[in-house]
């Protein structure tokens, strides 16, 4: 799934490359320890930026500069600290770098890869979290200022790092593939003047990058010889894992959890806050001692992750998988209907991306986000859904509309375009 952070200052990333990204503790499963970085998006492309993510490009697109002139592309704000109303100390707020997007796999998948050793699984998410990411792209809009609306750009730059653990618990960090992608706070007009980054939505795409992500994964699991199943939070997980040895691989999980029961408290914010509450002072274990760990758990559990790589193996070269486009078209079709049916029943105006992400959610594993966008596409085309200019995000088009036409009116925002079936 995909997550994002409060805004980072200029400091916070800076310390966060250094502390957490391009940590070696982060990376225990990692050839050498080091973890995978890249840059992606349209203005990495634009200004040469490809391959491991450095510290010095890091550093000045943190400040709001160009990676290679250093020219400033955002105004830079220094935190400061005055005298404010009733003689209170006021500390303005420093320049914002940028947000921390964090696609984190499915708690089997982390064990195939990782426990399992087989670096095919880790490639699937990698390239699952690039589409995902592009995707997340197209809804970068630039902060214009005064009166005026922000303005879709559809271009951000951003450095990713892949890490295999979780946070440590008593000193132990349990195995869990993630990649966090930094992107920074500047964007790119079709006039080629860059402004700050207008966040709300990349937020409101979650939801929809993480159907893109879940699915291009289980498309990929598939062709390598996975059997899935849909997990508790429709996640795609690899069959054959027990669920004592899923929980016994996920220590933080559960550490958070009996913090929330203590408190009595539940609820995704609330989650956020226990996290940040019990993470883990103690000195880390050494490389050796955490592998010794993992590999005591595996030998109590049966070994389960070897085994279900053998098999995966022994599936794929017993059925090659060619995907069918025929047939994928097919599933895309009956999910764009499934996705229309289903939310046009409860509302008159829907988002374009609940559209493609209730229809990616039905066909997982079954289609492509790119197929099921070319499906919507050609039926959008075709006159099915109609768009229409708004001011508004979905819910204040929705009460809008229902005032105005009543609700057997049905329409599907496009972003900030609503379109009508």
């Amino acid at each position: 799934m995909l997550t994002i952070s409060k805004p980072l200052s200029a400091g916070q990333a800076r310390t966060y490359h250094a502390r957490e990204f391009a940590s070696e503790q982060a990376n225990y499963w990692s050839r050498d320890r080091q973890g995978h970085s890249e840059w992606q998006g349209k203005l990495a492309q634009q200004w040469g930026l490809q391959g491991e993510v450095g510290p010095e490009h890091f550093a000045r697109l943190s400040e709001g500069q160009h990676p290679e002139t250093e020219a400033q592309l955002v105004q830079h704000q220094t935190a400061r600290s005055y005298e404010g109303k009733y003689g209170r100390e006021v500390t303005s707020v420093e320049h914002r770098a940028g947000w921390d997007a964090t696609f984190s796999a499915p708690k089997s998948v982390s064990l195939t890869a990782l426990v399992g050793g087989d670096d095919r699984v880790r490639e699937a998410h990698r390239e699952s979290v690039r589409i995902a990411l592009s995707e997340l792209e197209r809804y970068t809009q630039a902060r214009i200022g005064n009166v005026h609306l922000p303005e879709t750009t559809g271009k951000f730059i951003a450095a990713t790092f892949e890490h295999d653990t979780a946070r440590p618990v008593e000193g132990y960090a349990a195995p869990q593939l993630h990649t966090h992608a930094v992107i920074f706070n500047v964007t790119e007009r079709d006039s080629g003047q860059t402004r700050a980054l207008q966040p709300q939505e990349l937020f409101a795409s979650q939801h929809y990058a993480t159907s893109v992500y879940r699915s291009e994964l289980a498309m990929r699991l598939q062709s390598l010889g996975y059997e899935l199943e849909r997990g508790k939070h429709g996640q795609p997980e690899i069959k054959e894992y027990t669920k004592e040895y899923l929980e016994a691989s996920s220590p933080r999980r559960e550490q958070i959890q009996d913090h929330l029961r203590e408190l009595g408290i539940d609820g995704a914010g609330a989650a956020q806050v226990a996290a940040h509450r019990t993470r883990d002072r103690k000195e880390l274990l050494s490389p050796e001692e955490v592998l010794q760990r993992h590999r005591e758990l595996a030998a109590q559990h049966g070994h389960q992750a070897d085994r279900v790589v053998a098999q995966a193996r022994e599936h794929g070269q017993r059925h090659a998988y060619e995907p069918d486009r025929s047939r994928s078209m097919g599933h895309a079709q009956q999910a764009v209907t499934y996705a229309r049916e289903h939310l046009f029943e409860r509302f008159a105006v829907v988002d374009r991306r609940a559209i493609l992400e209730a229809a990616l959610n039905r066909a997982m594993g079954q289609v492509s986000s790119s197929q099921v966008r070319e499906e919507f596409e050609r039926r959008a085309q075709a006159g099915e859904f109609r768009t229409v200019e708004s001011r508004w995000s979905g819910p204040a088009v929705h009460h809008l509309h229902d005032a105005a036409h009543g609700a057997r009116d049905r329409y599907a925002d496009a972003g900030r375009e609503p379109a009508r079936p």
